[in-house]
């Protein structure tokens, strides 16, 4: 989205990220985002959260009027309310393994 945010801008219409990867978020550099702390996914919180949700709404809306730089990332101080995991520490997770010394592919 990050990428589709800069185009949007150059159209004169100003964009605001809600992000949960403050890292990728970061490199790609979108014109302003709000950063959350949340599982991929999910930027504004549970399904039922919605005064939680509203609340993201709100800061990525001032963000608009108040951003001062480029690229700037607001770090909002919502939490999930339980360690946010990442994709190797699901018990589904794929499990790469080394790959053949040969051929560079993964084993199947």
């Amino acid at each position: 989205m990050s990428l589709v945010s800069r185009v949007v801008e150059e159209r004169g219409i100003a964009t605001v990220n809600v992000s949960t990867g403050r890292d990728i978020t970061a490199l790609a550099m979108p014109p302003r985002t709000v950063f959350v702390n949340h599982p991929m996914g999910n930027p504004f919180g549970r399904p039922e959260e919605q005064a939680l949700q509203r609340e993201i709404l709100l800061h990525a809306l001032k963000l608009l009027e108040s951003c001062e730089m480029p690229g700037e990332i607001v770090d909002l101080p919502y939490d999930w309310g339980e360690p946010v995991k990442t994709i190797y520490e699901l018990d589904f997770a794929f499990r790469p393994s080394a790959p053949d010394p040969v051929t560079g592919k993964q084993p199947t």
